[in-house]
C-alpha cells in the first residue's frame, strides 16, 4: 500500500514486536484504515502506520495504542492529519507488500516475546509440544528481545501460549508480552509474512 502524504497517518510505537502487532490488529478493525508500513526502528522499537481520513485514523490510533499497551509498553501515538509528500517518503521506506490473492490467510495467532533466544527457544518448543499449532515467524527487534508466533485453532494457541510463557517461568525468568489474536485482520498476514521462517 503506498502513501505519499495524500491522508492523515496513524501511528503507533511499541517496545517490542508483539504489542506492535497486537496493536495492528486493533488498528485494522477499528476504522476503515490501510496499514502502509512498519519499521523495526531499533532498541526494540517497532512503529505501525496506517493511513486514512482524520477521523478513522484517530479511532484507529486510540484503539492500537490501547491495545498494544495492554500487553505491553507503547512507547508513543501520534496522528497527521496532513503530513507533506516527504514524510510519506519516511514512511514508505520499509513499506508493506500487497497480499497475495492465493495467500490463505492468518488462522488464530499466537504470540510470546522473551529478552533472549534461550528462553523464546524453551517457550517455542512448550508450545509446538503442548498444542496442534505451526511455528509461522521469528524475530529479533534487537537489544535481546525475541519472538515467536504459532498458528492453529483459537484454543490450540491459547494452550500454547500458557505453555510457553510456563516453560519461561520454569526457567526462572518472565516473558516480556504474549498474547492471542483469535480472528486476526486479513491485513495483519502483510505483517506476519514478513517473519515467517521457510
Amino acid at each position: 500500500m503506498r502513501y505519499a502524504g495524500e491522508e492523515a497517518l496513524g501511528l503507533i510505537e511499541t517496545l517490542g514486536m508483539v504489542p506492535s502487532i497486537y496493536g495492528a490488529d486493533y488498528m485494522l478493525k477499528a476504522a476503515d484504515v490501510d496499514l502502509v508500513a512498519y519499521e523495526n526502528v531499533g532498541s526494540t522499537l517497532v512503529t505501525i502506520m496506517v493511513k486514512g481520513d482524520v477521523a478513522a485514523v484517530q479511532a484507529s490510533v486510540a484503539a492500537g495504542a490501547t491495545a498494544a499497551a495492554s500487553v505491553g509498553k507503547l512507547t508513543a501515538q501520534n496522528v497527521m492529519p496532513r503530513p507533506v509528500r516527504g514524510v510519506g517518503s519516511i514512511a514508505m521506506a520499509h513499506a508493506l507488500d500487497a497480499i497475495p490473492e492465493d495467500d490463505p490467510g492468518l488462522r488464530s495467532l499466537g504470540m510470546i516475546e522473551t529478552f533472549g533466544i534461550i528462553y523464546l527457544m524453551e517457550a517455542a518448543d512448550a508450545m509446538i509440544k503442548t498444542a496442534d499449532v505451526e511455528l509461522i515467524g521469528y524475530e529479533n527487534v534487537a537489544s535481546g528481545y525475541c519472538s515467536a508466533l504459532v498458528q492453529g485453532d483459537v484454543a490450540a494457541c491459547k494452550s500454547a501460549v500458557e505453555a510457553g510463557i510456563k516453560a519461561v517461568k520454569n526457567m526462572g525468568a518472565d516473558v516480556y508480552s504474549s498474547c492471542v489474536i483469535p480472528t486476526p485482520h486479513r491485513h495483519l498476514v502483510k505483517l506476519v509474512r514478513r517473519y515467517a521462517l521457510s
